[in-house]
């Protein structure tokens, strides 16, 4: 059986138990210990849907039997008349439940393996229904004599065989927990909007895409917020308001957002935003500037004095975390800072236009096309 048709995580597995560079030749495995390793094979299958935890055993022998033959040479090829009793004369047991092998100062248990086993069937090969609770079968592990003599009959060419038709049996035969893909997937309208969308028209002020956009943003992140917010053209200061977009919880202002479709830089910075950063002297209120670009050192200023900073590219990483329902909210909260409070018309189409491109599906907002 070729090992490089299996799932990465099963190869890594076998090749932490077995020697690195072991090289797998199944053409070198002869008749009689084919049909030793069938018969082992058989066994599990047979029974696996009534007993799953009889796969777990097989393995957990074969990797033990594999991991003593590397450190004592008692049986260098298939063995076939190796029996429970010629096992456990062979070597010292420590008094546990479980089988757990002395040789050589070293400890060799089914218990150990049986963990690995079962986290790769479960977590990695996302076959649930193997066992989770590994005590029960390995305390058990009496039961299965025939498959602990099959294991150390074997050669390491014969472990290896084995434990491959073995995996195979239980990825055939076990389920596999799927998540569904969803097709066609989700869009991305607001990410597409900060990354694409014109951010200038003749028939809008000056920054008022970015402003919009900066109100959806705010209205998604923090949904739990009332938003108080004006035409983009109008000073904070002439509507009572702190920053451009505030956001209060009750009575108290929780956050204020300073919006600036440019470039920040060293330069300008106490310029554009010394407001906002009069605002952290009189306010617990969390300050937030949200603008196209900033440089380095107009980002340290801010930071340094608590304002957190956000430009497109900040923007598009914190959206990859978002799902198309929050990013939706996002969409409809621009909608609604141009629709209502900026009261243009003419920036609403543009928008539903560009929104009738990359998310053509999304019907709460479509229809509203002139």
């Amino acid at each position: 059986m070729d090992v490089n048709k299996f799932h990465e995580d099963i190869q890594e597995f076998l090749f932490r138990h077995f020697n690195r560079d072991y090289d797998h030749d199944p053409e070198a495995i002869s008749d009689d210990e084919v049909a030793e390793i069938e018969r082992m094979v058989d066994t599990v299958s047979d029974s696996l849907l009534d007993n799953v935890g009889e796969l777990g055993m097989a393995l957990d022998f074969l990797i033990v039997a594999e991991e003593l033959s590397q450190v004592d040479g008692w049986q260098p090829g298939y063995t076939p008349n190796i029996d429970k009793g010629d096992i456990l004369s062979r070597y010292d047991t420590k008094d546990t439940s479980t089988l757990t092998i002395l040789y050589g100062g070293e400890q060799y248990g089914i218990r150990p393996v049986q963990n690995e086993v079962r986290d790769l069937f479960i977590y990695e090969l996302r076959r649930t229904n193997f066992p989770s609770s590994p005590g029960y079968h390995t305390g058990n592990w009496p039961d299965y004599d025939d498959l602990l003599e099959h294991a150390f009959r074997l050669s390491s060419l014969g472990r290896f065989e084995a434990a491959l038709r073995l995996f195979e049996v239980g990825m055939e035969k076990l389920d596999e927990k799927r998540y569904e893909d969803r097709e066609p997937p989700f869009s991305t309208p607001f990410s597409d909007i900060v990354r694409d969308y014109r951010r200038s028209d003749p028939d809008e002020n000056g920054g008022l895409a970015f402003q919009a956009m900066a109100y959806g943003y705010t209205k998604a992140e923090w949904s739990h917020l009332s938003f108080r917010a004006s035409k983009v053209r109008t000073g904070s200061s002439r509507q009572n308001r702190y920053g451009d977009i505030d956001g209060f919880l009750g009575p108290d202002l929780m956050i204020s957002v300073e919006v600036k479709d440019l470039d920040i830089t060293g330069d300008n910075v106490r310029s554009q935003l010394g407001q906002m950063l009069d605002l952290i002297e009189s306010s617990t209120a969390v300050p937030i500037a949200i603008c196209r670009r900033i440089s380095d050192d107009a980002r340290d200023v801010l930071t340094e004095e608590g304002v957190k900073v956000l430009d497109n590219e900040d923007l598009l990483s914190e959206l990859e975390q978002w799902d198309y329902h929050k990013e939706n909210r996002a969409v409809h909260g621009m909608l609604h800072y141009l629709a209502n409070i900026e009261e243009n018309p003419d920036a609403v189409q543009r928008l539903l236009r560009f929104l009738k491109r990359v998310d053509d599906d999304n019907r709460a907002l479509v229809h509203l096309i002139d």
